[in-house]
Parts: structure tokens; C-alpha cells; sequence
């Protein structure tokens, strides 16, 4: 009799192992497929070297690149992203406009991102901030690219990305 006794007792511990296994794959497969959602419905970007991994980016008034901004304009960006647990608190914003090799600073607000802000937010997994780019008036009418960088306290670079752009007038 102990010896079926001891032959439930591991295929139980079999059963539980296995239904273990499962649901954390499912678990990651869930957050895998929500990261993957986010992705395909951000506007492209390009990547320049960012320490974490950036999921979604939305910019005001733009579905597709490269986007159309309007010169004397304020325009909102919408940044996602997974800080890998690190608990970010801070991000600097260094954006500059690109045309033609030449780079030129835009202006930010908030900036610095911190706590008195509102403006930096735990979303799920990961981490969400939004800042309104000033599309400056004595902008070229061309195309190019917008340039941004968040950096913490230390000045390392957390978030790069580069987007299209058109100015507009």
C-alpha cells in the first residue's frame, strides 16, 4: 500500500511541476505579446543606441513618418519603455532638430522629467513619460529628423531614438 502511496505522490508532484511550467510560460508569453502589440502600433523610429528598451512612441498629430509638424507649434511625445526594473525616477531631455549635418536645439517641457512633474508614470512592466516638443519658428521649411535623447541624473543615455520630420509652415 506505501508503495502506491509514494507512486501518486510523484506523479501529483509531476502534475503540479508541469502546471508550474505552463503558467509561467504563459505568463511570459503574455507580457511578450503585449510589448509586441505596443511595438506594432508606435510610430517608427530609429534606435540610436538606448539602454532600455523602448515599446511604443506617439507624437501629436503624426501617424506616419516622416512626421509633419508645423512651425510655432507645440507637440506632444508619448515615450513607453522598459527600464528593467531599475525604477527610474529622472530623465533629462536633450532634443535637437537635424537638417543636413546640422543640429540645432529644441525646446522642452517638462525638463527636466522628475516627481513634481506628473509627467513620468509606471505603466504595467514598464515605465511611461511625455513631454511637448516647441516646433521653433526660425525652423527651416525641409525635411530631416528629430533627435532625442533621456539621460539621468549621471548623464547616461537611458533613451535615443531618431524620428523623420518635415517643418511645415
Amino acid at each position: 500500500m506505501r508503495g502506491y502511496f509514494v507512486y501518486y505522490l510523484k506523479i501529483l508532484w509531476a502534475i503540479c511541476l508541469i502546471a508550474q511550467s505552463v503558467a509561467s510560460a504563459i505568463k511570459i508569453s503574455r507580457d511578450d505579446a503585449y510589448k509586441k502589440l505596443l511595438s506594432l502600433a508606435s510610430l517608427p523610429f530609429e534606435d540610436c543606441g538606448s539602454e532600455y528598451k523602448v515599446n511604443y512612441l506617439n507624437i501629436d498629430s503624426c501617424t506616419k513618418v516622416p512626421c509633419s509638424m508645423a512651425r510655432d507649434s507645440t507637440v506632444k511625445v508619448t515615450v513607453l519603455f522598459d527600464d528593467n526594473g531599475s525604477g527610474v525616477t529622472f530623465l533629462k531631455h536633450e532634443v535637437r532638430w537635424v537638417f543636413t549635418y546640422v543640429k540645432s536645439n529644441a525646446a522642452i517641457t517638462p525638463d527636466p522629467c522628475d516627481g513634481d512633474h506628473n509627467c513620468l508614470l509606471n505603466v504595467n512592466d514598464g515605465k511611461s513619460y511625455w513631454a511637448n516638443i516647441f516646433v521653433n519658428k526660425t525652423l527651416p521649411l525641409m525635411s530631416g529628423s528629430m533627435l532625442w535623447e533621456a539621460k539621468n541624473e549621471k548623464n547616461e543615455n537611458l533613451i535615443c531614438f531618431e524620428v523623420p520630420v518635415v517643418i511645415t509652415a
